[in-house]
């Protein structure tokens, strides 16, 4: 009745050949993914090996959508924080029921890893 029958391996080599090219972008798009993530993995698992009290001011800040609905659910304020020792911005998180004000001094606390990396953690209180 006019239908052709393609088998399974030929419907394969159709298929692959139409999206050829779309899987090599995405599997590109993906390489580059967890090559810009994985430098982020792996500071992580560096253990602490020194830390220093720090201040700074809070420049900007972010919040969650209801702020009042996420304390003890795991939502964080996001403040980017211009450090007074060195004049640099740190990006931190800082609990919702602690809330820090645009342009008020914070303190932090640099903790320095083993393989040389700084991160830092807002000191509440």
């Amino acid at each position: 009745m006019g239908q052709t029958r393609l088998s399974l391996r030929n419907r394969l080599i159709l298929f692959q050949e139409e999206y050829r090219e779309a899987v090599i972008g995405v599997a590109l798009f993906c390489a580059i993914a967890l090559a810009k993530s994985l430098p982020i993995l792996t500071r992580q698992n560096s253990p602490i090996v020194d830390t220093q009290l720090v201040s700074g001011i809070v420049e900007y800040a972010t919040m969650p959508q209801n702020p009042n609905a996420s304390i003890g659910r795991g939502f964080y304020f996001t403040y980017e924080v211009r450090l007074q020792d060195i004049n640099a911005v740190v990006v931190v998180e800082g609990e919702v029921d602690t809330p820090h004000r645009i342009g008020s001094e914070v303190s932090l606390e640099r903790q320095h890893h083993q393989n040389g990396t700084d991160t830092y953690r807002l000191l509440n209180g």
